[in-house]
């Protein structure tokens, strides 16, 4: 499985857990709407978010903050993140974070739109956004849920070292397994595919064999093999032109595509060790109750 899906499965347990908390909290919204809030509530069931994002910037600018509640700005907020456009999402979510007079309520956005920015794979940003609210928020369980979420933001970052560090006290078990899987988000993915490249380089198919391609490199071997075998008798003929011509010209390429090969293998085994591992992680943390 790539990156890309653990990402994605990894913060759509997330955003769906901050979607049910904010649907709850916009139905029991009371406070008065101004005329213009209403037209971007419409654009908003229309499915037209960009154009509430629009309509909504406009209001503010013209009209100072207060022309749009704090839940419809979280509302527009949400709508353009779930249509794949974070970074105008992002403002309008710390917008309805700054307007909401709820602390816990504050806190809860702000997670959103850490949340939205894990999923644009913004992990510095998002990191600080979960760190600030660990340290600041209004209550435990909220606390607590950040300090999930930084983890969880760690893990798919895959930054072992982070990861390890950033471990709730108490919410997994610290044993040996877990710090295997601690350990394989650590892997260096540009070192094995210099391991795996010198391999072939000192026996033909030797990285793709290693690296979990057995069937790559035993081809690798009979091809390279072959035109060395039929190198060597040329120059036994004494037809050196002819060696040259095999070698360098044709055996040379298929020598180093070996070597780029076996390579590709190693980091193809790196990274799925690596993403195998995110994959568990997240499992064992998941979103907090």
């Amino acid at each position: 499985m790539s990156g890309g899906s653990i990402l994605r499965r990894g913060v759509s347990l997330l955003a769906g857990t901050w979607l049910a908390i904010g649907a709850a909290h916009a139905a029991l919204a009371i406070e008065p709407a101004p005329p213009g809030d209403l037209f971007v509530g419409r654009l908003l069931r229309l499915g037209l978010s960009d154009e509430a994002g629009l309509e909504a910037r406009r209001l503010m600018l013209e009209n100072g903050a207060d022309a749009v509640t704090a839940e419809t700005t979280y509302r527009v907020g949400m709508a353009l993140a779930i249509d794949g456009k974070p970074s105008q999402a992002v403002p309008f979510l710390d917008q309805a974070a700054a307007a909401t007079e709820d602390p816990r309520r504050a806190d809860q956005i702000q997670l959103a739109a850490g949340v939205v920015l894990l999923r644009a794979k913004e992990f510095p940003h998002a990191l600080h956004v979960f760190a600030r609210v660990e340290a600041f928020g209004v209550d435990e369980p909220t606390r607590a849920f950040a300090t999930r979420l930084r983890c969880v933001a760690e893990v798919i970052a895959l930054d072992g070292a982070a990861a390890r560090a950033s471990l709730p006290p108490g919410a997994v078990p610290r044993d040996a397994a877990l710090d295997d899987l601690v350990r394989a988000l650590e892997i260096n993915v540009h070192a094995r595919r210099i391991v795996g490249g010198i391999l072939s380089a000192l026996l033909p198919g030797l990285g793709q064999a290693t690296g979990g391609d057995p069937g790559d490199g035993l081809l690798a071997l009979v091809v390279n093999g072959g035109f060395a075998t039929a190198v060597y008798f040329l120059i036994a003929d004494g037809s050196y032109a002819g060696a040259s011509l095999l070698g360098l010209g044709v055996g040379l390429r298929y020598y180093f595509g070996n070597i780029h090969n076996g390579a590709e293998a190693w980091r193809a085994t790196a990274e799925r060790k690596r993403d195998q591992a995110s994959r568990k992680l997240i499992r064992i943390l998941g979103p907090a109750p």
